[in-house]
């Protein structure tokens, strides 16, 4: 039987490989023909191909450690909340529903010790973000999706400071795709990304995984061949107990609660103009580097979005090097 599986498995990806499958492949219908024609991108600027080389980095430092407790909105959730979501896979698969809880203690331990990291975790999405593009962002979202390491499947937060520096908030344990190919391809895109910010749902069903509840949907602002992913930040639902381990089919899974929190926050406090990010013409695909189309004068085009920058990475974490040059 399991000579049998295998084959099976190979023949899938056999499948997928002639067929072009892609890490994007989560995708959510397109939006109605008005609002495509309102995001027709512009003549990308010659200069955009050289973005990163010809803008200057701007002084982005890390302030002194300081936890922010968020008070949770008045408003209730949405009581549909069901064990599926745009990560989900059909019920037979069990992975990690027996996956053992850590007790209280070792929960508080490990946000202590993640809390120390925070340093290193701003340097490293300082690396990360191209020059010149954070200072048009408040609020960073910084994503491990390895499967293993001092950082993996944990989302770290900051926001920027006038002067520039990150403030660092919190952290707290997110469960991403599962890296294998199933009904899809189930893999979290790694990259910098935007919130769409037509696309915020107190209560999404998914249009793949047999119509399954996402609560407090923010989906991302990226195109793939000419379409809108369907990736988004959303709650976990009854999958709490995989939190901390690779267990959906490419969202980012939160706290059913932290969903919430930053859901209503961001669009309370975080609407404004951000740039575009580059469109390839060709492909119809969403940069994923930070890239950004330029107008006339060297400059990103704005639009109304939110102030959230998303980062994701399959990084386990750990101190940052830092390269001597002699």
């Amino acid at each position: 039987m399991l000579r049998i599986r295998e084959l099976g498995f190979v023949t899938a990806a056999a499948m997928v490989a002639m067929s072009g499958a892609s890490l994007w492949q989560d995708l959510a219908p397109p939006r109605p023909a008005a609002t495509i024609a309102a995001i027709v991108q512009p003549k990308v600027h010659p200069k955009n191909a050289v973005l990163a080389q010809v803008q200057q980095r701007i002084p982005l430092k890390v302030a002194t450690v300081t936890k922010t407790v968020l008070a949770a909105p008045e408003a209730a959730a949405p009581k549909d909340a069901a064990p599926k979501d745009d990560a989900s896979i059909p019920d037979e698969d069990t992975d990690h529903a027996g996956a053992e809880r850590m007790s209280a203690a070792e929960m508080v331990a490990e946000d202590a010790e993640l809390d120390k990291q925070a340093p290193d975790v701003a340097e490293r999405l300082r690396g990360q973000v191209p020059p010149g593009l954070a200072r048009y962002f408040d609020v960073f979202l910084y994503v491990s999706k390895a499967n293993a390491g001092a950082w993996a499947q944990h989302m770290f937060i900051f926001h920027r400071a006038d002067d520039g520096e990150f403030i660092y908030e919190k952290n707290i344990p997110v469960s991403t795709g599962r890296e294998r190919y199933e009904k899809y391809f189930t893999s979290t895109p790694a990259g910098i990304f935007e919130l769409d910010p037509d696309r915020f749902e107190t209560m999404h069903h998914s249009h793949l995984w047999h119509g399954a509840p996402m609560a407090w949907a923010m989906f991302l602002n990226a195109r793939y061949k000419g379409r809108q992913v369907g990736i988004a930040l959303h709650s976990a639902g009854e999958h709490i107990a995989d939190l901390g381990h690779r267990a959906s089919g490419g969202c980012v899974r939160l706290p059913p609660e932290q969903a919430e929190i930053l859901f209503h926050r961001f669009q309370a406090q975080e609407r404004g103009m951000v740039p575009i990010l580059n469109v390839d013409p060709a492909s119809g695909t969403t940069s994923r580097t930070g890239e950004t189309i330029l107008g006339p004068a060297g400059q990103p085009l704005m639009a109304e979005g939110y102030k959230v920058l998303l980062i994701i990475e399959d990084y386990p974490g750990g101190p940052a090097y830092v390269a001597v040059l002699s």
